[in-house]
C-alpha cells in the first residue's frame, strides 16, 4: 500500500484536500494518508518513516498549534526548508507543493517552480495552486498523484 504524507497547517485546506483524496481513491492505487500540521512534525515524519509521496504546503508554523501553543514562528518558506533537508539527507520522496499563494516572499510562483525544479529535481514533481473558490487544482493534483503512484 502506498503511503502519502500531507504537511499542511490550514484546517480548511486539510479538510478540502483530504475529502478530495477520499473521492479519488477508486481511481488511483490504494494509499494510506497521514497529516502533519507544522514544519517540525512534517520533517520529523519524513526523516523517521517511508512515504511514497509528500503533499507539501510552503508556508506554515514551526510547530503544531495546540490550545495552549501558538505554533511558534510562521515560516514563509517552511516547505522549501523541508525540501532542502530532504535533499541534504538524501531522502528521495516525490513531492508535490500545494500552495494557496501565487507570491511567496518577493518571488512569484512561476519563479519558485523553476527554482524548485532546478534545485530539487529528483524530489520535486510540481506545484498545485490551491484555491478555495476554484476547482482547477483538483485535476492538477489528481494527475500528479496518478503519475507518482503509478510509477
Amino acid at each position: 500500500m502506498n503511503r502519502i504524507l500531507f504537511v499542511e497547517d490550514d484546517i480548511n485546506k486539510i479538510k478540502q484536500i483530504t475529502e478530495f483524496l477520499d473521492f479519488i481513491r477508486k481511481d488511483i492505487p490504494e494509499f494510506a494518508l497521514e497529516v502533519k500540521k507544522s514544519y517540525q512534525s512534517g520533517l520529523n515524519a519524513i526523516v523517521s518513516n517511508h512515504y511514497d509521496l509528500v503533499l507539501l504546503d510552503m508556508s506554515m508554523h514551526n510547530f503544531d498549534k495546540t490550545v495552549s501553543e501558538t505554533g511558534g514562528e510562521f515560516m514563509q518558506f517552511a516547505g522549501e526548508d523541508i525540501l532542502k533537508e530532504m535533499a541534504w539527507n538524501d531522502i528521495i520522496i516525490k513531492t508535490i507543493v500545494v500552495t494557496q499563494y501565487d507570491i511567496i516572499g518577493e518571488k512569484t510562483l512561476v519563479e519558485l517552480k523553476k527554482h524548485w525544479k532546478e534545485k530539487f529535481d529528483d524530489i520535486y514533481i510540481g506545484t498545485v495552486f490551491y484555491s478555495v473558490n476554484e476547482s482547477d487544482w483538483r485535476d492538477e493534483l489528481f494527475n500528479f498523484i496518478k503519475e507518482v503512484l503509478n510509477d
